[in-house]
Parts: structure tokens; C-alpha cells; sequence
């Protein structure tokens, strides 16, 4: 079993959540339970954290890791752009503040039944909900060129994006991909040549993003999440990528489209240096922190 996903920026979260040490607090984003943990020891006697994550197998090991502590929680498979069902439960159905962490759980990433890996041979997945419709094989045996292309300059960053597309497209044509060694075989362009790591961990990110409809969830989440937060309430979203941080600073920054969520801090916070260097995950993190104002 891997080792537990170590949380990024815990000290920055607990500057804004929780703010209200016996109100109600979720965690939409839980993973194995790092940052829940975090929020559970600043919790008072009646404080209460609903931990939310589209995987079971991350749940079950956030129960395990928060031990006592989770006798205060609530663990809810879904996902986080849809909480109306957990929050149905509660008395007043709006919480005092949402905690969103956008990175891939690195415990999940170390799962070889995942497939999220290009360094583990394992079966073509990298789908986190069971509830979604279609695996990364079944979506690459389909997707046009010309849409793998835009998946990887948006959500990858890709320069070349068309060569790896193209080459998707050649090797299925001579045999389906259904492993992660088919998927890399097929962009360094043959079984005996190589291609750049940080190339390959970009493509996997495009299309785990693409086939966990991670933009599409962030989306709902950010149209929605007004009405699940109560005035006063606090919205943390760590995000790590362009694409995502571009959304969130689209909703509710300065110039953001709902003028109910207030900016608590002027730029989006970084991770500090010792961090980076302690967890290199963390290098590209941005927090940005929000309160929810009247209407």
C-alpha cells in the first residue's frame, strides 16, 4: 500500500478555515485525509467536516488515517460539484466553509489499478468516479485527432501537441491501447525509442482531466458553491494549472462574475520555499482564499 498523500499549504488553510471552530466545514476534495485531518484538530466539541471524495479506496484510507478524529466527520463518495445529497442531512443545508484541493492525490497516483501513471504497466483506467461513463481506453479508442490536439494544449500545455495526437491515432490504428506501456509505446512513436518525462506526466494530466470531466465538475462547483455556503462562510481553493486557476480567478476574483464571494487576500498565496523543497509536489500550488458576503 502506498504511503499517505502529504497535504500542501496546511498552514495557509488553517489561516481561513476553520474560522468558525463549532460550525460545519467541508472537505470536497479529501483524499486519504491530509488536510482533513488539519481542519478536524482546530475543530471545537461541536465542529463537524463532511469529507467528500469520487473515490472509495481514498475514503476508506482517510477513515484509517484520521482514527478518533473521524468519529467527527462524515465520508460521502461523490463529487464535490454535487452536494446537495450530503448536505440534504444537515439542519441548515448551507456550511460555514468549502475547502477544494485541485492536485492529483499522489497516493492514487502510486495505485497501479488507476492507471494515472506512465511509470506502472497497469490496464488503460485513470477514471477516479466509478459513476463516469468511459475509461481512457475506451476514450482514446474514439477521440479524433483533432480533439486529443486541443485536449493536450489546454489542459497539458503542450507545444506539440499535434505530433502526439497523431501518433495516438497511427498506433490504434495498428492495435488498441489498453495499457499504460500501449499509451507510451504509441507517443515516443515505437516500442524502442524514448520520449521526455515531463512530456509524458503532461499528457497524462490532459487526459485524466479529460476523462474525470475535472473542468466540467470545477465549473458546476464554482456556479453552485453560493449555494452551499453560508454568509460569512470561506471558500479555499488550491489549484496547481493554468486552466484551473484561470476559472476560479474568472468567478470570484476582483473582477469576478460573483460579487458575493470577497477576495480575502490581495494575490493568490505560494507555497513558502522549505515547502517546495520538502514536497516538490507543492512548487506550483496557488491558493486562493474567499468569504461569502450577503444575497
Amino acid at each position: 500500500m502506498p504511503e499517505w498523500h502529504d497535504p500542501v499549504m496546511v498552514d495557509e488553510v488553517l489561516a481561513y478555515l476553520p474560522h468558525r471552530p463549532d460550525g460545519v466545514y467541508v472537505d470536497g476534495t479529501t483524499g486519504t485525509g491530509g488536510h482533513s485531518s488539519a481542519i478536524l484538530s482546530k475543530l471545537g466539541p461541536k465542529g463537524r467536516l463532511i469529507c467528500v471524495d469520487q473515490s472509495e479506496e481514498a475514503l476508506a484510507a482517510a477513515q484509517e488515517r484520521l482514527g478518533e478524529r473521524g468519529r467527527r466527520a462524515w465520508f460521502h463518495r461523490g463529487s464535490f460539484s454535487e452536494l446537495d445529497a450530503p448536505l440534504a442531512e444537515l439542519t441548515e443545508p448551507r456550511v460555514d466553509g468549502i475547502l477544494l484541493d485541485l492536485g492529483l492525490n499522489s497516493w492514487l497516483l502510486a495505485l497501479p489499478s488507476t492507471g494515472l501513471s506512465y511509470q506502472v504497466d497497469a490496464p488503460l483506467t485513470m477514471r477516479l468516479d466509478p459513476d463516469l461513463p468511459e475509461t481512457a481506453e475506451g476514450f482514446l479508442a474514439r477521440v479524433s485527432a483533432q480533439e486529443l490536439e486541443a485536449i493536450f494544449r489546454e489542459y497539458g500545455d503542450l507545444s506539440r501537441a499535434p505530433l502526439y495526437a497523431r501518433r495516438i491515432v497511427e498506433a490504434r490504428g495498428r492495435k488498441r491501447l489498453r495499457s499504460t506501456s500501449d499509451l507510451v509505446t504509441a507517443l515516443a512513436g515505437g516500442p524502442h525509442r524514448g520520449i521526455d518525462s515531463a512530456e509524458l506526466s503532461r499528457i497524462f494530466q490532459a487526459l485524466r482531466v479529460e476523462i474525470n470531466a475535472e473542468m466540467e465538475r470545477l465549473d458546476r462547483f464554482l456556479e453552485r458553491c453560493a449555494d452551499w455556503i453560508t454568509t460569512g462562510g470561506r471558500l479555499v481553493i488550491i489549484s496547481y494549472a493554468s486552466h484551473e486557476d484561470r476559472r476560479v480567478k474568472r468567478a470570484f476574483g476582483p473582477k469576478g462574475r460573483d460579487p458575493r464571494f470577497i477576495p480575502l487576500s490581495k494575490h493568490p498565496l505560494a507555497p513558502t520555499a522549505s515547502e517546495v523543497e520538502r514536497n516538490r509536489r507543492a512548487r506550483s500550488a496557488k491558493l486562493r482564499a474567499f468569504e461569502r458576503g450577503g444575497q
